[in-house]
Order: C-alpha cells, then structure tokens, then sequence
C-alpha cells in the first residue's frame, strides 16, 4: 500500500513491560507507506496495528517523517492512528492498569473467547497486583453453546475478568446486573451511562460519548 498524495499519522510509543501500556507517546506523519512497510519488514502496511521498534527501526521511521526528525530513543513501538484519539479525555482502553494502580479507574472488564494468548498476557499482567492485594480480580468463564462450539471450534467458551480496586467490589456485582438487565431489554442510552460510570469516567465524559454516538447514528 502506498500514499504519496496525503500523509497519514501513526504513533510512538514507549511501552512499560510492566503494565504494556503506553508511558510516552508522539503522534508523527508518515506519506509513504511503502517506505514504512520496509522499515517494519512489512509487505503491507494497514491503517490498523502496532509493530515493534528497535533503535535502528526508530531512526529510520524518524528519517521518512514529516518533517524528518531523531525521535526519542525511548519509544519502542509505533501504532496506527484511531479516531477515538481525538476524544476530548483519555480513553481507557489499553491503559487500564496504570490507571488503577494510580487510583484513577476503579474497574475493569475485559472480555473475550477462550483459550486466547491475547486473554493470558493481558490478565497476566495484572497478576502481581493482585496477589499484593493492591488490586481484586474476578473471572467467570461461561462455556460455549453447542452452536456457538460449532462456529468457533478452537475455542472453548466465554471469559469475562473484571478487576476492581479495594473496597470497589461492589461494581463488579453492578456490572453483571447491567449485563442481565441488557439481556432482557437490549442496549440503550441508560445502560450506557450506567456501564461508563461504574468504569470510571465522569459525568460530563458519559455526555460526550453518548452525544457523539448519537450524531453518528443520526449521520448514517
């Protein structure tokens, strides 16, 4: 893939091997990502993933910038550009363990198939916080349906993990009642809300977010 006509903007990043998330990060521009692809040892860059640098890696993207510049020899990973950087306040989504150690986010919630090496690091990460008691974890694992085990065969089930902070237990129980009640009746704006606060954002972020999917529902 290569575009020459508009430069398209990318992410370094430097990655903490304690919580894998992001610690520092620069936005650059890059307009050819055929050079890009080479520098990565890429044959087709996508406008979605992240790939790991080496210093040699970082001085060569720093090269085919624009403009071209020596970016910080910390960062040690670049990551493709989403629209949902250019909320108004910090999104949790891959933050989510420096945001708690910080006393910043009381819950967490992760959920996907099972056996998944994605699943295993991510919730392995939070596992020393844990048994230092800084953090509280729950696991519920919900095997597949006979049609569901059909449709993914190398998977066994569900899992869903939530980690809360100290005496924030409670949100956990609040989260699988909004899950029950969206069982019954669907998604909407209140659960939303719901769902967003026990997460830990504020009011006025929970505005932002339903307003935007609003606009965007009324747009298509």
């Amino acid at each position: 893939m290569s575009n020459t006509a508009e430069s398209i903007y990318f992410v370094l990043q430097e990655i903490d091997p304690a919580t894998g998330s992001a610690v520092a990060e620069a936005r650059i521009r890059v307009s050819d990502l055929q050079k890009l692809g080479a520098v990565l040892s890429c044959s087709s860059i996508q406008l979605s993933g992240s790939w790991e640098l080496d210093p040699g890696d970082l001085q060569r993207v720093g090269a085919i910038c624009i403009p071209p510049g020596e970016p910080d020899p910390r960062f040690n990973r670049i990551e493709s550009w989403h629209p949902i950087r250019e909320t108004p306040y910090l999104v949790h989504t891959n933050f989510e363990l420096p945001l708690m150690l910080e006393g910043r986010k009381p819950l967490a919630v992760f959920h996907d198939a099972y056996p998944t090496e994605w699943l295993s690091e991510t919730l392995a990460r939070f596992d020393p916080f844990v048994r230092s008691g800084r953090l509280v974890r729950r696991v519920i694992d919900t095997p597949f349906t006979e049609a569901e085990r059909a449709r993914f065969p190398d998977f066994q089930g569900w899992s869903r993990a939530f980690f809360s902070l100290p005496r924030e237990e409670w949100r956990i129980d609040a989260f699988l009642l909004l899950l029950k009640v969206f069982a019954k009746t669907g998604w909407n704006e209140a659960l939303e809300r719901m769902e967003g606060s026990l997460l830990g954002y504020e009011d006025w972020q929970n505005d932002w977010w339903i307003e935007r999917k609003a606009k965007h529902r009324s747009s298509t």
